[in-house]
């Protein structure tokens, strides 16, 4: 075994050892924030599903996402369901929605692309703002989470359970032979085409899957909330996952989430001593595009590369994969129009 994955296994050793200890070691608000970056980080990696891996930037992902929690809030608050059929209402309305969107864009690139995703979590976010069966602007309450979860560090481990098996199932879809089609979509379309692989349904397929993860997230942060409202669904909320991923390293599976620690750490712990806390991420961004375009995670593995001597004599050995999630990010994709 190579110095670099023996490096990498004893960091993932570590981060599951301090996430199971997380409840026992921190106060109930730092593990709601961590429960919290955690669902968002899940949200950020089903945008970087697309962005990273096929090169699809989404700009409306937050409609997929608000669908899911929405499925759970009207089942609660309207319907009075019970805990299964929230989650089926949820994840079949996040997926029906997704399938619909995905048709719509799936014979676009580009900034064309970006143009039409951007409508359609617009349509999400005006659907849910006129819709007096959703609460129109004042959203849905009584949303309870399940009997079995109610308490924060139940609830907090659920939501670990979820994420991680989440992020198993993309890091099988990724070194898959569907995750080097998803590579070469990127690379080039018509290349792709030449191969006998088909643009328009790989897009499809993986706006599907990203969809799925999407809906899952957004159940979840109903269930976190205990309340949906048009908010879940603005243009914010889907630039923030894709800033997530972006800050964190797109183009890997453990990047989104590093990011969605950053951004949510600010928003709701630094942000009470630091009143100016928008700008402080703003800088950081900035900074994150001009010197570390490959992001955080990008940044600390050239590191590793560059500094460790073992590790530097191993790279110069082998061929470096862009599907090789960990190893060296890949910077953030350019937007070309067709």
């Amino acid at each position: 075994m190579t110095l670099t994955n023996r490096a990498k296994l004893a960091a993932l050793g570590f981060g599951l050892v301090a996430a199971v200890a997380a409840p026992y070691a921190f106060r109930p608000f730092t593990v709601s924030i961590i429960t919290l970056a955690l669902i968002f980080g899940l949200y950020a990696m089903s945008i970087d599903l697309m962005a990273g891996y096929a090169g699809l930037v989404t700009l409306g992902h937050a409609g997929v996402f608000a669908t899911g929690a929405y499925g759970v809030g009207y089942v609660a608050s309207r319907i009075g369901g019970a805990t299964g059929q929230q989650l089926l209402v949820g994840m079949a309305a996040g997926l029906v929605v997704t399938s619909i969107f995905a048709l719509m864009a799936m014979r676009v690139g580009g900034t064309y692309f970006l143009m039409v995703t951007l409508a359609q979590g617009m349509i999400v976010w005006g659907f849910a703002t006129r819709s007096t069966d959703l609460g129109a602007e004042n959203g849905l309450t009584g949303v309870a989470r399940p009997s079995a979860f109610s308490a924060y560090w139940k609830f907090y481990y659920l939501t670990l359970a979820i994420v991680l098996l989440c992020s198993l199932a993309m890091w099988v879809i990724v070194h898959s032979p569907f995750g080097l089609s998803l590579r070469g979509l990127k690379g080039s379309e018509t290349r792709l085409q030449m191969l006998g692989y088909n643009p328009a349904l790989t897009k499809f397929y993986v706006f599907m899957l990203a969809g799925l993860f999407g809906t899952v997230a957004g159940v979840m942060y109903a269930y976190y909330n205990q309340f949906v409202s048009p908010s879940n669904a603005v243009f914010a909320t889907s630039g923030k996952g894709v800033l997530m991923a972006i800050m964190g390293g797109i183009g890997t599976l453990i990047g989104p989430v590093v990011g969605a620690f950053i951004i949510v750490f600010i928003e709701n712990v630094l942000s009470v001593h630091i009143e100016r806390w928008p700008t402080l991420l703003g800088l950081l961004f900035i900074f994150t595009i001009l010197g570390a375009r490959k992001g955080f995670v990008g940044a600390l593995s050239d590191g590793w590369y560059r500094w460790v001597p073992g590790a530097r004599a191993e790279r110069s050995t082998r061929t470096v994969s862009p599907l090789d999630a960990g190893d060296d990010a890949v910077a953030a994709p350019e937007v070309k129009a067709n």
